[in-house]
Order: structure tokens, then sequence, then C-alpha cells
């Protein structure tokens, strides 16, 4: 089915999911504005734009500040697209694709116009945004009503069929991105020229990333979130590793993977395929019904396996994770939902009227206490890292014998190991679409070369 006949489907699904949070909430109309571009401090050059979530949810404009939507129940939605004339910058194109069809689309060409078509009948009426100013009669209680957003974000879970066509074409646009930072990886690149290989790879600018790249070669691994570029190349007898977490972003959807490699075969290529084997049997236990928290412990459990099989700990698996020694090892989640927002929303919402549910104290960085139900959308992501300040703590605890402190600063050096994959349930099979863009690609590369060999030689 075409990407059209798909939006056709997600729109009317968008419609039904907001008509019935509406009613429930007592709301009768709803406006949904994409955001107010941003000026650092002092300076008038703007931030790159970040699109409301919320907005993007129903149309695929990402860079259209000022724009809104304005929803009634039982009416055709209205889009106020905003369109100024504007000789600094390139105004937005005129309305067009797929899309338009599905709204009522009035042009607004300065910022004042926006508030005209907005003003009006503010009974009844709630606005989700970072700020009102598009509709300044509007009472401020008014505005991002909890209740009303939490089950919206509770049903943000469930992908329809157009989303999950755009997190598979996301996934190929950065499995083509991890190809080329490998290459450039083996090279002997700097962190630097890697990030800059995986944005030419994927075909993308720097600002359409959905978040920074993580591009960490050796012992900067060891930072989860580590986003320094070194600039200085290094002999090859001093590269060891490299973990890349990078994403892409297609139509307002994004991938996050996040690959490792070993610079030559040893013990980290050995450590590297054993969490690998992790990462891949976790994904293959993935089942509806089952709580992604029991996943997250299951992964532990893996991991404690690999530190006593490679001798840094020597404790059973099932100890280790009870004492949490895991924890200095593997101390984020397992995982997130991934969609609108790289760590997309709702994975504490256990029912779309209920609470939050509160965090498990033992693992307060996992993202995600839901159970697996088929249209979710979620990344596996295991681990094993070598940090100074926490390993410090273990070294300083009762079990600190139990460890090889030896192997443990020999592999300091590579900082640590992760391996992700964006995957989608399905009611009868679990899709990897991380793992399907690389044999695509690895197809097609397949194919170009035969074609290429058989090409005759000149002369």
């Amino acid at each position: 089915m075409s990407l059209a006949n798909l939006y056709q489907l997600h729109i009317e699904e968008i419609i039904r999911r907001h008509s019935r949070a509406m009613a429930f909430h007592g709301f009768s109309r709803l406006v949904i504005y994409s955001g107010t571009p941003k000026l650092p401090f002092l300076d008038d050059n703007h931030y790159t734009f970040k699109v409301n979530p919320h907005f993007k949810h129903w149309v695929p404009l990402l860079e259209h500040p000022h724009c809104a939507i304005d929803f009634r129940p039982g009416e055709k939605p209205r889009l106020i697209y905003f369109q100024p004339e504007d000789y600094w910058h390139k105004p937005p194109a005129d309305p067009e694709g797929y899309w338009v069809d599905a709204f009522d689309i009035e042009l607004a060409t300065s910022f004042d116009d926006v508030i005209s078509a907005l003003a009006g009948d503010t009974e009844g009426c709630a606005l989700i945004g970072e700020d009102s100013t598009c509709f300044p009669q509007l009472p401020k209680s008014q505005s991002n009503p909890s209740g009303l957003i939490d089950e919206l974000h509770y049903h943000r879970a469930y992908k329809t069929s157009y989303e999950a066509e755009c997190l598979r074409r996301a996934n190929r646009l950065s499995a083509a991105g991890h190809l080329a930072a490998k290459d450039a990886f083996m090279g002997g690149a700097t962190e630097l020229g890697i990030h800059h290989a995986y944005l030419a790879g994927a075909g993308v600018l720097e600002a359409e990333l959905p978040y920074g790249n993580i591009v960490a070669v050796n012992s900067h691994s060891s930072v989860l979130h580590y986003h320094g570029a070194d600039r200085e190349k290094m002999s090859p007898a001093d590269i060891h590793s490299l973990v890349i977490d990078a994403g892409a972003d297609y139509l307002g959807y994004a991938s996050d993977i996040t690959r490792s490699y070993a610079f030559r075969s040893g013990d980290y290529a050995k450590l590297l395929e054993a969490l690998d084997t992790a990462q891949q049997t976790l994904v293959s236990e993935v089942a509806i019904g089952q709580n992604f928290a029991d996943l997250h412990w299951r992964a532990h459990y893996l991991i404690a396996c690999i530190l006593r099989d490679f001798d840094f700990v020597m404790m059973s698996p099932k100890d280790m994770v009870v004492e949490g020694i895991t924890n200095v090892f593997f101390p984020c989640g397992l995982g997130h939902f991934i969609g609108l927002q790289v760590h997309d929303v709702g994975g504490y919402l256990m029912a779309p009227r209920e609470r939050p549910r509160l965090r498990d104290p033992r693992a307060p960085y996992l993202r995600n206490a839901r159970n697996i139900e088929a249209g979710q959308a979620l990344t596996i992501e295991p681990g094993i890292y070598f940090m100074d300040m926490l390993l410090g703590e273990l070294s300083r605890s009762k079990h600190s014998y139990r460890v090889n402190w030896e192997k443990v600063d020999a592999f300091k050096k590579y900082g640590g190991v992760r391996v992700e994959d964006c995957i989608l349930v399905h009611e009868d099979r679990v899709e990897n679409q991380s793992r399907d863009a690389f044999a695509a690609l690895a197809r097609e590369a397949g194919v170009n070369a035969l074609k290429v060999t058989a090409i005759e030689p000149v002369g």
C-alpha cells in the first residue's frame, strides 16, 4: 500500500483517538500549535526549530513554526498554515502532498493572521503546545491538560501502518549512515570524520538528526551520552574500538541504532560477539503480554553470564543481578518506545486514564514498564561499560574481592560495548527494522556488484 493510502488510514485513526479522549475529558475543541522558533540569550540567530510532536502526529510538517491544527470532533480538521512573506529566509512552499486533502487549509502570512484564525470560542477548548501565544484569550488552565495529554500519550505506543512504514524508512537511512561510519572508522578516521561519514552515508544534515550522534572511540564510549568529536588523528596502534549511536528521521519518525566495532581481532571483538548474541537473544524472546521490565532484568542476567564467562566477576549470574553488580556494568535501561520522539512517551502509562506507574528504584533509568503489545515500536539495547565512577564504587564495596580488577583495567581502554536495534511488535512476529535495513542494503550492494562484474571490458 502506498504511503498516501497508509496516511489516510492513519489520520482516520488519529481523529478517532482524539475524539474519544476529548469527549471523556470534556473538551469540544482542540488546538495543537506547531511551536515557536527560539533565540539564544542575547543573540538573533535562532536555534534549530523542533516541532511539537503532537503536531507532527497529524501532519508531516517538520520545519513549520506558527502553524496550528484546529479540531472539533465531527468536523474536518482545519490547518492554519503559516506562510510569511520573507526575503531573509525561504518561506514554506504551498501546501501540497498526500496529506492536504485531510484538512481545510487556511493560509496565514503573519502571526497576527494566525491569532485571528484561531480566535473564537474558548469554552471547552484545550491547547497543546509549548506556549499559548497563538491563542492569547484562552485561559491558561486550558493549556496542556494533563489528563488529555496522558491519554493521547498512552495510545501513541500503538503505531499505525503509516507510522510503521515511516519507522522502516528511518531505519534504512540510519543503516546506510552506519555502514559509511564503519568504513571511516576502519580506515582510521577521527571521531569528527566518522560523524561526517555518517551524515554523508545517511544523506542528512546534522540539523535533521533526531538526536545528536554519539561517536565514541576507545574509552570515550564509557560515557553513555558522549558528544565529543576528537579531531586528532591517531596511529592505528592506538585505535581499539568504536561505539556509534546514531539515528535518522523520516517524516518526523525516528530511528535509533547503535553498533560497536573492534578495530582488530582480540578480546574486545570476542566481547562484542558475546553481547551481540545476547542482544539477538533478547529480541527473539520479545513476546506479547511480557512485561518490558522483566525483559530488562533478563538482559541483566545475560550480561551477568558474559561477566562470568569473560572472568570479569567471580560470582553466579543470579547473585550478580540480586546484589546489583550488573548495575555497575549496565546502569541504564534496556530500551524505550520510539516513534515521534526518540524516547517516545507513555512508557509508564499502564492504562489510558490512570496515573503513571512509579519507577522501580532498582532501575531508575528504565523508560518503559508496560506490557508488550502488538503495534508497539521499541528499542533493545543492552551494553557493558567500564566506567571509572561506578567501578570505583564497586571497588569500595563488600564485593570488591569478587572482581578481577586486572581484567577490568585491561578493558578500560575500550570504554564499552552496546548493540541497539529498533523493533516493531506484530500479532504473529517481531520485526527487527534495524537488521532488516542492513540486510536490504547488503542485498542491494550484492546486486550492484553483480551488475559491475557483468560489464564487458572496453577495448
